[in-house]
């Protein structure tokens, strides 16, 4: 930053942990606003810090995207885009899709190609090799997190098709990648924005896959998968995100608005609409005599 044209003090980084800084910048007077990527325990917190000044937030609270593949969808692409986006940062994503629902007649081929595409996946310590796929979690704790929501899935009902292991590099840190179809009707995952668990189950038709959709406190992302532009205009009516991929991996552009409805969030961030989150309006009316 000190190498840009910025003026000093246009740019200026306050460390500290959440409870005590953040929430202290959140409460104070001076500040026009707040913008926060993460949970929703914690934009909850930001939020009545920032209540008392009426301090304007811009929230956004993750995940739980759901991924509709129809039985006329190009089957290569969909298990690429939906690997890709559990691949990624090792699914640490608030766009990553957490949830697949595949329409019977094509629900095997689709869970036997994704597994085969897991399986291939390359795991280990990116430190060690650049040419690995998928790495380690953040932390121990988001290790542990992970572990549980393969065993409540398996628990569940799940079948674990590829994964569900340590790896070997970081163990305390790394999970192998994972399938496990079968269980997203009767697993209740995790209201929280845990991302790296992956469940999923065949479905009869359109109306069902949008109302196992939205059957979600989330509303971030969604992804459908069809090559019938009516099913997919229809789903982009019906489905209650704040963002709809057709036929394409989950990642916003920049000249998109990233935004959630629901516990994802507030505001947003991208695009013009994103910039327009950071000023504020002043209208002036001149009467001339």
């Amino acid at each position: 930053m000190a190498e840009t044209d910025l003026p000093p003090g246009v740019i200026n980084i306050v460390h500290g942990r959440g409870s005590s800084v953040g929430l202290a910048l959140a409460s104070d007077p001076r500040i026009g606003m707040v913008s926060l990527t993460g949970s929703v325990e914690t934009g909850s917190a930001i939020m009545a810090a920032a209540a008392p000044n009426i301090t304007k937030v811009s929230l956004e609270l993750g995940g739980k995207a759901p991924a509709i593949v129809m039985a006329d969808a190009d089957m290569a692409l969909a298990v690429e885009a939906v690997k890709a986006s559990r691949v990624i940062n090792s699914g640490q994503v608030c766009n990553c899709a957490e949830r697949v629902y595949v329409q019977r007649g094509v629900a095997d081929e689709f869970v036997d190609k994704l597994t085969a595409a897991m399986k291939a996946t390359r795991f280990g310590d990116p430190l060690a090799d650049e040419s690995v796929d998928y790495g380690p979690l953040i932390n121990q704790a988001g290790f542990r997190k992970v572990d549980a929501l393969v065993r409540g899935a398996v628990a569940a009902g799940a079948t674990l098709t590829t994964g569900g292991g340590r790896g070997a590099a970081r163990a305390a840190t790394s999970t192998s990648p994972r399938c496990s179809p079968g269980a997203a009707r009767k697993w209740r995952y995790p209201p929280r924005n845990i991302r790296a668990g992956h469940p999923g189950c065949d479905l009869h038709d359109l109306d069902e896959a949008i109302a196992c959709a939205n059957d979600s406190d989330f509303g971030l992302t969604s992804s459908i998968y069809t090559r019938d532009l009516d099913v997919a205009l229809r789903a982009c009516r019906e489905i209650r995100f704040g963002e709809t991929y057709i036929n394409r991996e989950n990642f916003e552009a920049m000249q998109g608005f990233h935004a959630g409805w629901r516990k994802s969030g507030i505001g947003g961030a991208d695009g013009k609409h994103g910039l327009y989150e950071f000023t504020q309006t002043h209208v002036v009316y001149i009467q001339r005599h």
